[in-house]
């Protein structure tokens, strides 16, 4: 275990940063990383935490989020760096933000920075399926599938629309059928030249399994990001 946040603020940093930890949960995951970034400001001023702005003709407060979440998933692992102009007490700061916050966001802890935000290096997630025909052998062969090599899918990007071979991308994958739907557990790599979006393991379940193909009514994924690791697998926690 190692972890992003520490207890006291180092006497040599160059300034005040506070990191947070936070949950995105429920219909929350329904909201733009811009929205996020609009509501975390927002709770942010009315928690009246002293924020530093950016010098010039639009001042802006400095906040940072740790590999950002697509539209529609879940996590109860996310950090936010925010800039400061002076300290503060973190667990006073936490507890005024949580007053502030809609239902489905909470920060868990906050605390100072012990790591760059830059050690993250893989993600796990939980995606659960609830589909037509799901079993035990459904689950197996969803698993079997995204340990393929290579594993190619379709991608839109500003570079241009072409396949690319997502396999070096997952890291490992493992899964099991119970309670009616299909959960499977994926470590994906999250630094920038090799992050990979879970939605692409969907998209190739879909198109090789015929998972979520049935009847949209009854049928479900949801996305949740269990945890965070440094490139070693070890995951992220908070000394408070």
């Amino acid at each position: 275990m190692v972890s992003l946040i520490t207890k006291h603020r180092p006497e040599d940093a160059a300034h005040i940063t506070l990191r947070l930890r936070f949950e995105k949960r429920g219909s929350l995951a329904y909201i733009s990383h811009l929205d996020l970034f609009r509501t975390m400001t927002k709770a942010l001023h009315r928690a009246a935490v002293p924020l530093y702005y950016s010098e010039g003709f639009s001042p802006h407060p400095k906040l940072v989020f740790a590999t950002p979440l697509s539209l529609g998933q879940e996590s109860v692992c996310e950090y936010l760096d925010v800039r400061l102009s002076e300290d503060v007490d973190p667990a006073a700061t936490m507890a005024a933000l949580n007053a502030t916050l809609p239902a489905g966001l909470s920060v868990t802890a906050a605390g100072y920075p012990a790591l760059k935000l830059t050690a993250i290096a893989r993600s796990v997630f939980e995606i659960t399926l609830v589909t037509a025909g799901a079993d035990a052998a459904l689950a197996e062969r969803c698993v079997a599938l995204l340990r393929a090599r290579p594993l190619t899918v379709f991608k839109r990007s500003k570079a241009g629309d072409r396949d690319i071979d997502i396999s070096g991308s997952i890291l490992d994958v493992r899964g099991d059928y119970r309670d009616g739907a299909i959960t499977l557990t994926v470590t994906l790599a999250a630094e920038n030249s090799a992050f990979l979006n879970p939605e692409y393991l969907v998209t190739v379940l879909r198109r090789d399994a015929g998972v979520l193909s049935t009847d949209p009514k009854s049928e479900r994924c949801r996305i949740v990001r269990r945890m965070l690791t440094d490139a070693d697998g070890n995951p992220f926690t908070e000394e408070m």
